[in-house]
């Protein structure tokens, strides 16, 4: 994998347990998987760099602005090693970064073709935080005004209302205040 750097355009809806599971049924029949793993992130702040490991992915990925917003700019950089994630743990550290506290998830994306383009849709258990659906389109520009609205169609289809994002944000704020440790 080399480095990437895209822009990020996508929607949230936050689902209850039985709505996942509906999804988690519902998604294998009508779209083609691509990703199935458990997924571990720490986020470092100001700004919002972070660090992801699985058994498929270790990587450092920095996106641009608040997590709620329909488009951000994402630089995404593999590393090679546990090592190499670590030791950007302790960089981050030493330049004064601040970590959240950690997440677990387990996502499966899917392929999905819609009005001409080729979307994510990415099912999502947030362990101990959410289960969400995302429906998300990269893109070497912002253009989020062609895809805002296939998102939301999407999303709909889905039976799926995105979440309000100062909603997300008290939620995001709530699982922090309460996992931090320091």
């Amino acid at each position: 994998m080399q480095p990437e750097s895209f822009y990020e355009i996508e929607l949230k809806a936050l689902l209850n347990e039985e709505k996942y599971k509906e999804l988690y049924s519902e998604l294998p029949r009508k779209m083609k998987l691509i990703t199935d793993e458990t997924i571990t992130t720490t986020r470092y702040r100001p700004g919002d760099i972070r660090l992801r490991h699985s058994n498929k992915t270790l990587e450092i990925i920095c996106k641009d602005g608040d997590p709620t917003k329909i488009c951000r700019k994402e630089v995404r950089i593999p590393l090679q090693s546990k090592e190499q994630l670590n030791h950007f743990g302790e960089v981050f550290f030493l330049l004064g970064l601040k970590s959240d506290p950690s997440w677990t998830k387990t996502k499966q994306e899917y392929e999905h073709f819609f009005n001409g383009y080729n979307y994510v849709v990415c099912l999502q258990n947030i362990h101990n935080f959410a289960y969400l659906l995302e429906v998300e389109y990269l893109s070497k520009d912002d253009d989020s005004h062609i895809h805002e609205p296939n998102l939301r169609k999407i999303a709909k289809e889905l039976g799926c209302e995105p979440i309000e994002p100062k909603e997300f944000n008290l939620k995001i704020d709530e699982y922090i205040k309460k996992n931090r440790t320091k």
